[in-house]
This record gives structure tokens, C-alpha cells and sequence, in this order.
């Protein structure tokens, strides 16, 4: 009896993967988001004649969890998958999580800008910029209702970050050292957009960045422990993190307040692991393993 090369390469490649789904999940991601992001790189400065169109974009958004569902195949077969992807729909967590996960990064940013105009030696800058008042009260609100839908649909990293990494981290570390350990691959996830004209990031810089990132990572796992592995609530997180830095005035090209908004990020991770505590960042549930 003869056995198939073929399956002798899934078996070893099977094999592998249980042995370090962590670091493949992260590679993964890397390999599949990359290169649209390189392509873009290059176009931006005009070594390549086109950039990425905005349908390549929203198909790289779902790389990650791409990788998420080859990893969770691999390691715990379909029902692993329909477990992943069931995470979605914890949705009955308490009010207070919804508020936090949709309005706690307004607040920030809010915050942010305050300070920032309170010990900042240049001009002034307004909460919402000043091309935006004039829309009104009402447009303003579907601004930010759009922005939360657009970039809820258009990101699909969680299932990646908090859906199988995050869970598979806390079962050999704590919540706070998992939280550090995933921000990593995030902060990396994001790298080639400084090298792209025309983002945000492009004009950051990146320490200030990856601490942010850091300290970002950290809330999440709060939110994510405290809501019993709650994918939907990592993705309004998430959503809300990317529309509100645009919604109001946050300035990517003002150092100094980018430094601020970092510092407030810090400090509200450091009161949740002062409050909350570094092994679980929950004072009542478990850190969510598997």
C-alpha cells in the first residue's frame, strides 16, 4: 500500500501548523495583507503606474481572517471554524460594553485634542474640523454613523487579533502579557502604510504609534474578557477606533498632539490594569482561553 505525497504534505503541514499556530496565524496575516499594501506603496510614489483600487482593499481587509479560519481548520477542524466564527454573534454583554466599545474612543479623542490645545504651544485646533460644523447637527450624525458601518464592513482583522490569537495567547500567559505579545503583529500589520503617501501614518511617527497600538491592544482584551469573547464588540471597537480619529480633529501631521492622544491611550490601560488586574483584566470573569 502506497500513501499519496499529497497527503503526506498535508499531514506535515497539519502538523506544523498545531505545533505553532500562533506564530503561522501572524505570518499569515503578513503574507496576505503585504503585498497589496506594497503594490500601494509603490504606486503612491509612482514606481508603479496605479494604486490598489478600493475593491482589492476591502478584499485584503479579509485576509485576516483568512488566515484566522486556515489556522482554526487546521488546529481544530470545521467545528473549530463555526466556533470562530460564533464569536460574532455574542452580542448580549451589558450596555455599558456597547457605550465603551462605540463611545469610549470619542472621549479619548476629545480628550486628546483638549490637552492638547491646553499645554500645546501652537494654534488652537477645534474638536470637529471646521469644514464639518457646516453640514449641521444631522449630517454630522450620519458622518459618523456611515463611518462606523463603512469601516465595520470594510475591516476584517478581528476574527484574526481576537478571535483565534488572542484566546490561544491567554492560555499560556496572562491577559496583560498577552495583550503586549498581540500587539506586535498588529503594529506590524500596519507598517507599510508609513511608507505610503497620502496616510495618516505616513506623517506619524512610529513610536508614537506602536505605543499607541500597545496600549490600544490592552483595551481590547479588557473589552474581549469582559464580554465573554465578544468578536462583534472587538469589531465596534475597532470601527469606532478608525472613525472617530477621522471625525474629529485629530491632526496626524501635529506631533505633539499625536503624543498626547498616545499619553491619554496609556493612562486609561494603566487605570484597567491597576483596577481590573494584569492576569485577567476583569475583576470578575476569566481571561477567555481555548
Amino acid at each position: 500500500m502506497t500513501t499519496s505525497i499529497f497527503t503526506t504534505n498535508k499531514t506535515s503541514s497539519s502538523s506544523l501548523v498545531q505545533k505553532y499556530p500562533i506564530p503561522i496565524l501572524f505570518l499569515l496575516v503578513l503574507g496576505l495583507t503585504w503585498p497589496f499594501m506594497i503594490v500601494d506603496v509603490l504606486g503612491s510614489h509612482g514606481i508603479l503606474p496605479f494604486r490598489v483600487p478600493v475593491a482589492l482593499w476591502l478584499v485584503m481587509g479579509y485576509m485576516p481572517t483568512l488566515a484566522a479560519v486556515i489556522v482554526t481548520g487546521l488546529t481544530q477542524g470545521r467545528e473549530g471554524v463555526r466556533a470562530l466564527f460564533r464569536k460574532i454573534l455574542i452580542a448580549h454583554v451589558g450596555f455599558k460594553w456597547y457605550a465603551f466599545a462605540i463611545f469610549g474612543l470619542a472621549a479619548i479623542c476629545v480628550i486628546a485634542i483638549l490637552l492638547s490645545n491646553l499645554f500645546g504651544a501652537t494654534t488652537n485646533s477645534p474638536i470637529i474640523p471646521a469644514e464639518m460644523p457646516a453640514a449641521g447637527p444631522l449630517a454630522l450624525l450620519l458622518n459618523a454613523v456611515l463611518g462606523l458601518i463603512v469601516r465595520g464592513i470594510m475591516n476584517g482583522e478581528e476574527f484574526a487579533w481576537r478571535g483565534a490569537a488572542l484566546p490561544r495567547l491567554q492560555a499560556k500567559y496572562n491577559a496583560l502579557t498577552s495583550s503586549l505579545f498581540l500587539s506586535i503583529p498588529w503594529i506590524l500589520f500596519h507598517l507599510p502604510l508609513f511608507f505610503t503617501k497620502g496616510t495618516s501614518q505616513a506623517d506619524m511617527s512610529f513610536a508614537c504609534y506602536a505605543i499607541q497600538l500597545a496600549a490600544t491592544s490592552i483595551l481590547f482584551t479588557w473589552l474581549y474578557n469582559n464580554t465573554r469573547g465578544s468578536v462583534l464588540l472587538a469589531y465596534l471597537l475597532h470601527a469606532a477606533m478608525n472613525t472617530w480619529t477621522s471625525f474629529f480633529a485629530i491632526d496626524s501631521t501635529n506631533q505633539f498632539q499625536g503624543w498626547i492622544l498616545t499619553g491619554v491611550f496609556v493612562v486609561l490601560a494603566a487605570i484597567v490594569i491597576i483596577i481590573s488586574g494584569a492576569e485577567n483584566l476583569s475583576r470578575t470573569n476569566a481571561r477567555i482561553q481555548e
